[in-house]
């Protein structure tokens, strides 16, 4: 088991032992061997916001860091079976009371996400938010806005902003601003309309463990919707708008159900940071805390290709599209993939929208070379497969198979129908390149 105990005070940490690894909150660096830390660049950025914070928002954002740095310096070849990790927390929040109930509801959205067993004690003595920053060019001003929506830079989330704009909204935007995502996200926001504000930080975990890192960082998306949750709870605290305030969370709904391609896929290759089951168990810990803020993903009911169809600013969407980053490997060498499943079900949505695709992809416009490798065809030869497969697959039993689906008969239908919807996109496509399919 990976046991972390936090502070955001470095003299009360614990010592490191073979039991305990010491994790400092909010820190710049670990204070010394056999230790972790994560969080410095984020108290400056709430600040930003100018704004006393939502207090209980801010408590939700200590332990969403908590639990990313758990989950990025568990190692999982350490697993029993190589994959599900024990990894028990010990979190400090300036208002553990709250949360009692709530935390059996946590860690069950914790091991739906990431696939382990986490085991969550909250404590007293957590740090309070920090003092809101009152002048300056880097205030981020929330007045005028009258929601917030997710924005990572990526294909989905440029139309939700797009589509809210359009509608008469004016969405406070919030982003993880990783090392080359931020020149991006920031590229694309200079283009987009409506002189919407920008809230974003980075999370900046660092280990002097001698255990490698978590790459996959599954955790990441409950990070982004504590900081999304954070910003908009501190605009109904303050009555920017009456809260709830709606936090959006743009996603197709091919992508939020993320159904296994092969039966391998079903735990180490299915991520869940969108799905249905998941938002649900998130919404319901922030109703029983007090956290006045409501999820809403308007497109789970919609095809990536859908999105972009029915996009309400086509203009700025052909101007934008070219720059958003879908692809799961962009970090590594920072060009899409063009192979992966994220970068194959966009291409197929360029393609059902009628828009010409002119993204750079390393893979090129040949995907029949891609399987002529010897390798790094993975993801094209799952899609190649399930596609065969589904005028036979009981797509009902199919999504069932990465969560509970919804007990509503019209709303499990809906999710049915995307998820058909959404693979003879990608089929068409596969077939329009000549890949057999």
């Amino acid at each position: 088991m990976s046991n972390f105990v936090f502070s955001s005070d470095e003299r009360s940490l614990p010592r490191p032992s073979a039991r305990v690894v010491p994790a400092l909150l909010y820190g710049g660096s670990p204070p010394r061997s056999g230790t972790v830390c994560i969080g410095s660049p984020v108290l400056r950025a709430v600040s930003r916001l100018g704004l006393e914070a939502d207090e209980t928002a801010f408590d939700l954002l200590t332990i969403a860091l908590a639990v990313t740095a758990g989950d990025t310096f568990s190692d999982r070849s350490e697993a029993a079976d190589g994959w599900v990790r024990e990894i028990s927390l010990t979190i400090p929040l300036h208002d553990p009371g709250r949360w009692g109930a709530a935390t059996p509801v946590l860690q069950q959205a914790l091991n739906f996400l990431s696939g382990d067993n986490w085991n969550i004690q909250l404590t007293a003595g957590g740090p309070e938010a920090p003092l809101p920053q009152k002048r300056g060019t880097k205030i981020v001003s929330t007045v005028g806005h009258d929601c917030v929506s997710l924005f990572s830079g990526g294909l989905d989330s440029a139309v939700g902003v797009l589509d809210l704009v359009a509608n008469g909204k004016r969405p406070l935007l919030v982003s993880h601003t990783y090392r080359g995502d931020s020149q991006r996200q920031a590229s694309i926001h200079a283009k987009l309309p409506g002189h919407l504000s920008r809230f974003g930080t980075s999370l900046n975990p660092r280990s002097l463990l001698d255990t490698p890192n978590d790459v996959q960082m599954r955790t990441r998306s409950f990070n982004f919707l504590a900081f999304g949750a954070l910003a908009a709870a501190t605009m109904a605290r303050h009555g920017i708008t009456p809260g709830p305030v709606t936090l959006y969370v743009p996603e197709n709904g091919l992508i939020a159900l993320n159904p296994p391609l092969t039966p391998r896929r079903i735990g180490a290759l299915s991520t869940r940071t969108t799905h249905y089951h998941y938002l649900s168990l998130i919404q319901d810990i922030l109703r029983m805390v007090g956290i006045p803020v409501v999820l809403e993903n308007p497109y789970q009911l919609s095809t990536k290709g859908e999105m972009m169809r029915k996009c309400l600013d086509q203009k700025t969407l052909a101007r934008i599209a070219p720059e958003t980053v879908s692809c799961g490997k962009w970090k590594r060498k920072r060009i899409q993939c063009g192979k992966c499943v994220p970068c194959l079900i966009r291409r197929s949505s360029f393609l059902a929208s009628g828009m010409k695709d002119k993204t750079k992809y390393g893979a090129g416009n040949d995907l029949n070379a891609v399987l002529a490798k010897a390798s790094g065809h993975d993801d094209l030869l799952a899609m190649m497969l399930a596609c065969q497969a589904m005028p036979t697959v009981n797509i009902g039993q199919w999504i069932a198979k990465t969560g509970p689906l919804p007990l509503q008969r019209g709303y499990r239908d809906g999710l049915v129908k995307v998820a058909e919807k959404g693979m003879k996109e990608v089929r068409q496509y596969l077939r329009a390149e000549g890949v057999p399919v």
